[in-house]
C-alpha cells in the first residue's frame, strides 16, 4: 500500500537490455542509460559472496558468469540491508543470487559501484545460468543517450 503524499509514482516498465558479458559493453550500456543527464532505472541479476562472516557486497558481480563485471553493490538507500535480508540463508562459499533494481554509479575511487534500491526477486541457482542480461525502466522517458536494448 502507498501511503505517502501524492499520486504513487509510476510503476516500472523494464524492457530487456544486454547481456551481462562481455563486461566492457555491459559498462558502456549501463554508462549511456541517462535521461536528461540522471541514470535511468536497471535491473541486474547480482551474485553475492557469502563468506564466513557473512554477505560481501564489495566483488559482487551482475551475473553468474566466470568473467562477471565485478561492483561494489551499495545497499544503504534499503531499508534493511542485503546482509540482514540474506543472513542464514546461504552457506558460506556459496553464491547468493538476486534480481536487483537500482543505479548505475560507475567509477567511484576505482570500483564499479551499483546503488541498490530493491530486490526484485532470487534467483535459484538453477535459473542463475539464464539470468544473463540487463533491464532498463523503459517508463522513465525517452530521452536517452543509447538505444536501450540491444540486439534482436
Amino acid at each position: 500500500m502507498y501511503n505517502k503524499p501524492g499520486p504513487p509514482p509510476p510503476a516500472a516498465a523494464f524492457v530487456r537490455g544486454p547481456s551481462v558479458i562481455p563486461a566492457d559493453q555491459l559498462v558502456a550500456w549501463l554508462e549511456a542509460q541517462t535521461c536528461n543527464g540522471q541514470p535511468l532505472r536497471v535491473r541486474l541479476p547480482l551474485v553475492l559472496r557469502v563468506t564466513a562472516t557473512g554477505i560481501a557486497l564489495d566483488g559482487a558481480k551482475i551475473g553468474g558468469h566466470a568473467a562477471a563485471l565485478e561492483v561494489y553493490a551499495n545497499d544503504a538507500a534499503l531499508g534493511v540491508g542485503l546482509a540482514d535480508r540474506l543472513r542464514g540463508r546461504h552457506a558460506a562459499d556459496t553464491p547468493c543470487a538476486l534480481w536487483v533494481e537500482g543505479y548505475w554509479r560507475g567509477n567511484i575511487d576505482g570500483e564499479y559501484q551499483f546503488d541498490v534500491m530493491k530486490v526484485a526477486g532470487i534467483i535459484a541457482p538453477d535459473d542463475l545460468p539464464s539470468a544473463s542480461y540487463a533491464e532498463v525502466d523503459a517508463s522513465a522517458g525517452e530521452d536517452t543517450a543509447a538505444p536501450r536494448s540491444a540486439g534482436p
